[in-house]
């Protein structure tokens, strides 16, 4: 680190908090944050559970501005973003992402194609609740594909009454973002008469391309060096969102049913080049999900029974080297990909009366999972389907808290070798021998929690989690714009095995809370992405090609947060991150592993200004290290051997300033937030931005968000 830059840096922030010392308000910190992810018996306190579970508000969403998920959690210790752009950001956690991290809505798993870096996930933020983050394996309560953690989308709970009258409450929300031109505009409600609840939702967003610092970049014959190929505001970064949802229910002394559908639809952008340097779109996307849940939660004497069934139809639609404005030109053409999922997930759960000193859940859940591939080459036809049969069990004596349970996991997946599939059978990629796999594991986990006194507790966890490969690890073969590379899939592959620890401490009181978390995971059979070495020739690309691969690996790292009162007027946040991955049989980095970083927050309370009520200062603060890849091997490596660009990035400080406020003018006060990121206007390149090799990270940017909440 740049040590003496670093801490004059710090310096500057923390002298920050004695710039408003005379206010006459005070704030809050909130230290009964309580999660349903970690536990599916209890609602518990984030303090008290065994596992590192964090919780994102609502409030907290709409103030980040972006429909990001990778964005809004990245403040949370131990998540990192995956960008592209202002509206592609996938979380890494503990260093693990992708097809590692499962994403789930209201419980129920989500299959958004996530086998490319690029890939976003199918969700508006805006109509959450909440968003639930639980770090390490989950493997006992959410199956395959959560070994690095589980991110957990949940929707607001439908109201109801105890008489027939009628209720409603919700929001109006608008956001505007400078830098790319991009605004959003939504309306969420909530409503009930009686024992019948309806909630309702629909959200637009749209951006330009966005912009980066000045800076000069790359000309063909400059001499070798790091400039950006690309500067100043870049092509083929812009999008178009647009998402709506409905849930209706029932609630009675016997329980409650509810039906919610979800609809997401997205147009995007990703900024590539071809050989000669020239600025092209390397993939127009057309992107849609629709969801359908029915769940219930039914009393049957000291039993409660929980059925859930979901169906998913995600398509995918992506033209090579074309922007979706005009994808349309070359649909049916090798250059277009079309991709459909229809996935059937069903899961009937039992919460059992305490026997001893356990309560507990026992359920089977399985899912059957249909993709089509209609035009193109990229990832074939294939069926898949998983059956889960799992436990888990709770209790509390005294001050312990302990949490565990087992689960056995089997999938089956078949890709046929004929119709769309055979150009990957002439092309080697499978065949009659390999186009049939089977993966089971049990997956386990025990945890506990200790109250050490009024203020402290200790958390422990130990697990074992399970991956199977995807459709695509298996075999995929073609072009790939998400990686600038030619992919091949590899029919070899076994399934993943984790088994990992993590001790914390936790300390609380009224105006502070604190935690450090240490971890270490070793993970046999760990899937990556490996630089053959060749080259592949498509049309008019010459493209590195890559092939999935297996190795042995370690994960270890530090997390730490605390949030804290320093006054009754100032608050103060901050979060680092140390972490290491490990390829132990080569004895090198992993791939795609974040950079060490340093989160801190001030946040001042101005008191009321005129109408201007609660208001609110805050300048932020984020360092992020510098950071190489693991090897030739790891994706964007390339840009190593580049006369432009780099793989490899330098450590960067960003600074951020903004103001909140409630503003008294009409009966429900309408909620302001104004943030102004990278504020000096800096140059950097993120090691987790796909863009780093030919292009700098988002410039100045001046977002402005607006709630006016609404109730009978």
């Amino acid at each position: 680190m740049h040590k003496t830059l670093h801490n004059s840096l710090l310096l500057a922030l923390f002298s920050a908090i004695s710039l408003y010392a005379d206010s006459s308000d005070t704030q809050s910190i909130s230290l009964d944050a309580l999660t349903v992810s970690a536990s599916p018996i209890h609602e518990h306190e984030t303090f008290e559970v065994p596992a590192q579970i964090d919780a994102i508000s609502s409030n907290e969403i709409t103030k980040k501005s972006t429909a990001s998920l990778g964005k809004i959690l990245e403040d949370i210790p131990g998540v990192n973003n995956i960008a592209t752009g202002s509206q592609s950001g996938k979380p890494v956690i503990r260093g693990m992402s992708g097809e590692r991290v499962k994403i789930v809505s209201n419980g129920s798993a989500t299959d958004f194609q996530t086998y490319g870096i690029r890939h976003l996930a199918n969700i508006d933020p805006f109509f959450a609740q909440n968003i639930e983050v639980i770090r390490g394996a989950q493997g006992v309560l959410y199956g395959s594909d959560a070994l690095g953690g589980v991110v957990n989308v949940l929707s607001p709970e439908l109201l109801s009454t105890s008489d027939d009258s009628v209720v409603y409450k919700g929001e109006l929300a608008g956001e505007y973002n400078t830098n790319n031109n991009e605004w959003m505009s939504s309306v969420k409600a909530q409503m009930a008469k009686g024992k019948f609840g309806l909630n309702v939702g629909v959200s637009k967003r749209e951006a330009d391309n966005y912009k980066t610092a000045s800076s000069p970049t790359y000309k063909s014959g400059d001499p070798a060096g790091t400039l950006p190929l690309f500067s100043g505001e870049l092509p083929y970064t812009n999008f178009e969102n647009t998402s709506a949802y409905i849930a209706l229910g029932y609630r009675d002394e016997w329980g409650e049913v509810s039906l919610g559908h979800t609809y997401w639809q997205s147009y995007q952008n990703f900024l590539g080049h071809l050989p000669d340097l020239t600025p092209v779109s390397s993939a127009g996307q057309d992107l849609s999900n629709n969801e359908t849940q029915l769940k219930a939660e039914i009393f049957a004497g000291e039993w409660i029974i929980k059925p859930m069934i979901s169906h998913t139809i995600n398509t995918r639609e992506a033209a090579t080297n074309t922007p979706y404005e005009i994808m349309e030109s070359v649909k049916g053409t090798n250059a277009y990909v079309d991709l459909n999922v229809d996935r059937t997930d069903a899961k009937l759960a039992f919460i059992h009366p305490i026997f001893s000193i356990f309560d507990g859940e026992i359920g089977i859940e399985g899912y059957d999972k249909d993709q089509t591939l209609k035009s193109g080459k990229l990832s074939p036809s294939a069926k898949e389907k998983g059956l889960g049969l799992y436990i888990f069990e709770e209790a509390d004596i005294g001050e312990w808290i302990f949490q565990g349970g087992l689960r056995y996991s089997k999938i089956e997946i078949n890709a046929p070798t004929d119709g769309n599939n055979a150009p990957f059978v002439a092309s080697g990629i499978f065949d009659a021998s390999n186009n049939s796999k089977k993966f089971s594991a049990i997956a386990g986990s025990i945890g506990a929690t200790y109250k050490l006194n009024t203020n402290f507790n200790i958390a422990v966890n130990i697990s074992r989690g399970f991956r199977a490969p995807s459709i695509f690890e298996l075999y995929a073969g073609g072009v790939h714009g998400g990686v600038q590379a030619y992919q091949l899939g590899n029919p070899n592959l076994e399934e993943e095995i984790s088994m990992g620890a993590d001790i914390a401490l936790r300390y609380k009181d009224e105006k502070t809370k604190a935690s450090i978390a240490l971890y270490h995971t070793y993970i046999d059979n760990y899937i990556f992405l490996q630089n053959t070495g060749n080259s592949v020739t498509v049309g008019s690309m010459t493209l590195p090609e890559m092939k999935n691969e297996q190795t042995d690996a370690t994960m270890q790292g530090i997390e730490f947060s605390v949030d804290t009162m320093l006054s009754d007027k100032t608050r103060a946040t901050g979060t680092f991150e140390v972490i290491k991955g490990r390829d132990t049989k080569n004895d090198r980095s992993l791939p795609l592993i974040p950079a060490n970083n340093l989160k801190l927050a001030i946040y001042q309370n101005l008191g009321n200004l005129g109408a201007m009520q609660n208001s609110t200062l805050f300048i932020d603060y984020k360092y992020i290290d510098d950071q190489q890849v693991g090897g030739a091997y790891e994706p964007f490596a390339q840009y190593n051997n580049t006369p432009f660009g780099t793989a490899d990035t330098q450590s960067y400080s960003l600074w951020g300033v903004g103001y909140t406020s409630d503003i008294d003018i009409f009966e429900y006060k309408p909620q302001l937030s104004i943030k102004i990121s990278n504020l000096f206007d800096k140059e950097y390149r993120d090691f987790l931005d796909t863009y780093k090799g030919y292009a700098l990270g988002m410039g100045r940017n001046i977002s402005f968000s607006l709630r006016v909440p609404f109730e009978s």
